[in-house]
């Protein structure tokens, strides 16, 4: 092994977590990030929101309408969705924020979380014996069904 794949094998993965805290998908991939604090390190970033406009004339009734959502710029760029959560990877050896590689999708965000993280056996979030991981997967997708989707 070679001095640059070791110091990459033992350096803690960082990311870039683009988030919204009224997100209730957002909050699982912050509740597997704080998990794994430690073994995995993040940079949360406010990526959408309600933000005031400058011109309030545009008011026409209620006097909220001089408000209107907002999309960061990466979020934008790195998720076709750009939707909340998206996990950036930092590049371990030259620090730079590895666009492409953006994740998404809070399931699996968790997933991704749970890999790099190399945590084994109860420590990880989602099981490693396939059949466990599976019925986790289908409760997860109930609670979206039957919990998330009206949001």
């Amino acid at each position: 092994m070679t001095v640059m794949m070791a110091t990459k094998a033992l350096s803690t993965p960082k990311l870039r977590y683009l988030s919204a805290w009224f997100c209730p998908y957002a909050h699982r991939a912050t509740l597997a990030l704080e998990h794994h604090r430690g073994r995995v390190e993040y940079e949360w970033v406010d990526a959408l929101g309600l933000k005031q406009q400058e011109d309030k004339n545009n008011v026409t009734g209620t006097g909220k309408e001089w408000y209107y959502n907002w999309k960061a710029d990466e979020l934008v760029r790195v998720n076709p969705s750009a939707l909340v959560p998206t996990l950036i990877p930092y590049d371990p050896l030259t620090g730079k924020v590895l666009e492409e590689r953006a994740i998404f999708e809070s399931l699996v965000t968790i997933d991704y979380t749970d890999a790099i993280s190399g945590a084994t056996g109860k420590d990880r979030l989602v099981s490693e014996d396939p059949y466990q991981a599976s019925r986790s997967r289908i409760w997860a997708e109930r609670v979206n069904r039957d919990c998330c989707s009206p949001y």
